[in-house]
């Protein structure tokens, strides 16, 4: 759908149990997030805005210049956090994602920028409850709106909830785009061994990969799509 001016989406989220992680563990899931960001904007060219912001050790904010990417970000994002996960000690975070116009930009620091895509991630944050994943764009009750918040993305949401860390893994290389080869070859386990094709082929199964890769392409030809980049 064509848009006068150009949309972004916001995602602002926090970490989940961050009060029990010590400072030295939550530190360590802030950075691996800061450092995500890179290899999803080589895989995504211009998807990013500036750089990951991250602010009260356990929040953080991220502007996306193709809000169609917005749900692929959110679920790449956890992903980069669950499979860090172990017996002890489990990352996740919770995501708020708003789609609209941005006026101001500060790409040095994201949150100082302005506009309803900011307004509507930060109030949905504040709004969530159990869920760790939503979406709005402003447009309550239209069809996209409804099938989005009451179906689709909590769905969603259910099933990354279930990754395992090594599925979260298998998941998060296959968001990349990479090949279940390519994801042997540089996936290193815990005990220095690297998994076979099988192994990752087992383990995208496990996490409905497929279901989970035609719902995001699916997505993504919902959501509005920038013709011409710009900032505002």
């Amino acid at each position: 759908m064509p848009h006068s001016r150009p949309m972004y989406a916001v995602l602002t989220g926090d970490l989940v149990n961050s009060s029990k992680l010590p400072v030295s563990l939550s530190t360590r899931a802030m950075n691996l997030l800061r450092t995500s960001v890179k290899p999803f904007n080589s895989a995504f060219p211009d998807a990013v805005v500036g750089s990951m912001d991250t602010f009260r050790h356990d929040s953080w904010q991220l502007l996306l210049g193709r809000p169609e990417l917005a749900i692929t970000s959110a679920l790449y994002l956890r992903t980069v956090l669950k499979m860090q996960s172990d017996a002890t000690t489990k990352y996740d975070t919770r995501i708020a994602i708003g789609i609209g116009e941005v006026d101001t930009t500060d790409t040095g620091k994201i949150s100082n920028s302005r506009g309803p895509a900011f307004s509507r991630s930060g109030k949905a944050l504040d709004s969530m409850k159990d869920e760790l994943l939503t979406l709005t764009t402003g447009t309550d009750h239209s069809p996209l709106e409804e099938t989005l918040a009451r179906s689709t993305i909590p769905l969603l949401d259910a099933v990354v909830s279930g990754w395992t860390p090594t599925q979260s893994q298998a998941v998060n290389n296959a968001l990349l785009g990479l090949t279940q080869e390519e994801s042997s070859m540089q996936w290193t386990s815990r005990d220095g061994s690297a998994p076979t094709r099988q192994a990752i082929s087992q383990a995208l199964k496990r996490a409905h990969w497929k279901t989970v890769h035609a719902v995001l392409q699916w997505i993504e030809r919902q959501l509005p799509q920038n013709s011409k980049k710009s900032n505002p």
